[in-house]
């Protein structure tokens, strides 16, 4: 488990859109846990503001973004920054204030944290009085010598029976090469170690809290989408609002309106399409964090992808996907629509602690071949008309992280999965739907979902006018 400190008491009460956003504070626990169990003097994360798993990491260990070069140093005295300008360090101070604001006001109105279920081990406690900030530390020298230099001060604090004679310091796979150099000639010896890519795998109370306000605004910004469907008109097999064709990108603003509404960011992080021959780029365009740069106009009867990214105000991600038809005729997508709904359920009702991703995967590729679409016959085949493609993996700080389906490890309480199956055929157009769901040890629970049970959830093929709720 990630190990944060939750800041209210995260029980059974639903999530509601308007509540505040929880603040996830640092993460010290992985770090604390590695330097103890390697006898090293430190830890050393450099944000090098370039790589989106390196920002991601950075932000769990800080529980701010920054645009600025830093490092993170974590020593037996505790966690400092690292910046070279004054500006860096006067944005640092700025968000942490706001941070422990934002903390102070919910604990004194009473707010709590909502999590429908709470993993065993999730500590519960008040932290009216918390303050997360982590010290900021500002040099003109290299952030690699400034690292050093807290690392020494750290050793020279420490008695001789602890660490006088140790010298290693822990540091990710990836670190910048001056910011190695530097730490290297100061006299330190680097162990690479994944003790926070690992942590970040499994999510406590707090973070999935995080990710169930960003699930929860992708959804009804979907549910948005549907309600304005409803209120188009078809002329000249095009689909019509206030006498004008409606497109692609006008759909996407409709989305980045309802996310920004709601306190989420990702309008950069949506697509509409309604070819197939498009998909490569919706999956792009997620990952990549980038609008469509095509506008096209909608035509009825074409199955309508909407892809979302929302991340919420801690800087966690959730995964929407859905697909819907204006006046469909009930023929391949209506067909295509059942088998990966079908899919979707199988993978989430089969997803437990101690099942492979590997696991999950073939049944939903298992359900989807019981009604026709086969993924081994589309593979062997010249003819890639149609194609099968089901996306399973982790969601948090990134938009798309461990564990991945050819990762061995089974899954435990606290790990948070998007599941997006999928089928597209090049004549008439693809059907993908994603829901995200946390695992925990009595079952899982699906993110942004205000019932126990899945039925509850729109997916539906055909856009309705009263699933929008502001």
């Amino acid at each position: 488990m990630s190990d944060h400190i939750p800041f209210s008491s995260l029980g059974d009460t639903k999530f509601d859109i308007n509540d505040p956003a929880a603040v996830v504070p640092p993460a010290r626990g992985p770090v604390m846990t590695a330097i103890e169990s390697h006898d090293a003097v430190g830890f050393v994360a450099v944000n090098t503001t370039t790589g989106e798993h390196s920002t991601a990491s950075f932000r769990y260990l800080t529980a701010i973004s920054s645009p600025f070069n830093s490092a993170y140093v974590y020593t037996n005295s505790g966690p400092t920054l690292c910046v070279q300008s004054e500006t860096a360090e006067q944005a640092m101070r700025t968000k942490y204030r706001a941070l422990n604001e934002q903390i102070d006001t919910d604990c004194s109105n009473s707010l709590t944290g909502h999590d429908d279920t709470t993993t065993a081990g999730d500590t519960q406690t008040d932290h009216a009085d918390s303050d997360i900030t982590i010290p900021v530390s500002q040099d003109s020298n290299p952030i690699g010598i400034q690292a050093a230099a807290v690392l020494d001060s750290a050793r020279k604090t420490e008695t001789e029976t602890e660490c006088a004679d140790t010298r290693t310091v822990l540091v990710p796979a990836t670190i910048p090469h001056d910011t190695a150099i530097h730490v290297e000639q100061a006299g330190y010896t680097l162990q690479s170690t994944s003790a926070v890519t690992s942590a970040r795998i499994e999510k406590d109370a707090t973070e999935r809290q995080a990710i169930r306000i960003a699930q929860s605004a992708g959804l009804a910004a979907v549910n948005r989408i549907e309600s304005q469907l409803t209120d188009m008109t078809v002329t000249d097999e095009r689909l019509m609002l206030g006498g004008k064709s409606v497109t692609t990108q006008q759909l996407e603003r409709i989305v980045a309106v309802e996310l920004a509404r709601r306190g989420v960011g990702g309008a950069d992080c949506v697509c509409v399409i309604t070819t197939e021959s498009t998909v490569s780029q919706l999956s792009r365009h997620i990952s990549a964090g980038t609008l469509s740069s095509t506008s096209t106009p909608i035509q009825p009867g074409v199955p309508i992808q909407i892809g979302i990214c929302p991340r919420g105000p801690s800087g966690y991600h959730g995964l929407v996907w859905r697909t819907i038809v204006i006046e469909s005729e009930g023929g391949w997508e209506r067909r295509a629509h059942i088998a990966v709904e079908a899919a979707l359920e199988t993978a989430i009702n089969r997803a437990e602690p101690g099942i492979s991703l590997a696991t999950i995967y073939n049944e939903a590729l298992a359900e989807l071949a019981a009604f026709g679409f086969n993924p081994s016959a589309s593979d062997n085949s010249t003819d890639h008309s149609e194609t099968v493609d089901t996306m399973i993996h982790g969601v948090g700080l990134s938009r798309r992280e461990r564990p991945y389906i050819d990762s061995e490890m089974t899954l435990k309480p606290g790990v948070v999965l998007a599941i997006a199956p999928g089928i597209f055929n090049v004549e008439d157009g693809g059907v993908r739907l994603c829901d995200v769901i946390s695992i925990h040890e009595d079952g899982i629970s699906i993110a942004g979902n205000q019932t126990d049970s899945s039925d509850s959830i729109n997916r539906s093929l055909t856009p309705t006018a009263d699933s929008y709720s502001s």
